[in-house]
């Protein structure tokens, strides 16, 4: 995996307000316990070194857009399937021929990052 820090930073989509030097973090929206307005989003897919490094990077982004908060969601997504399989094919004495095969299916999944900026009212 590449080191998020040689990568651009994460897309923003939202409203921008003055910066702030400080950032709350959640990770459930039940959490924000003071009246809120989302004022943007963004998501991380790949690209990053490790998830400590593309938490800062999430917050340090919410500090240059003026948010008060952001809350981090993690998930996993399949972005493909991998399959295998064996075929083996046997002749009898009786000079019957028996098949049997086997298969397995193996999900690549991707770590993701989906951050919501808040801006506290």
């Amino acid at each position: 995996m590449g080191l998020f820090a040689a990568c651009s930073s994460p897309k923003y989509f939202g409203k921008t307000y003055s910066p702030t030097s400080n950032v709350d973090v959640y990770l459930a929206k039940e959490d924000v316990k003071k009246n809120f307005t989302t004022m943007g989003t963004t998501d991380i897919g790949k690209g990053f070194g490790s998830l400590e490094s593309a938490q800062q990077k999430v917050i340090e982004l919410g500090k240059a857009k003026g948010a008060d908060g952001v809350i981090m969601v993690l998930t996993e997504e399949v972005v493909t399937t991998s399959q295998t399989g064996t075929g083996v094919v046997n002749r009898t004495k009786k000079k019957n021929v028996i098949g049997t095969n086997s298969s397995t299916s193996t999900d690549i999944k991707q770590k993701k990052i989906m951050a919501t900026f808040i801006k506290y009212e």
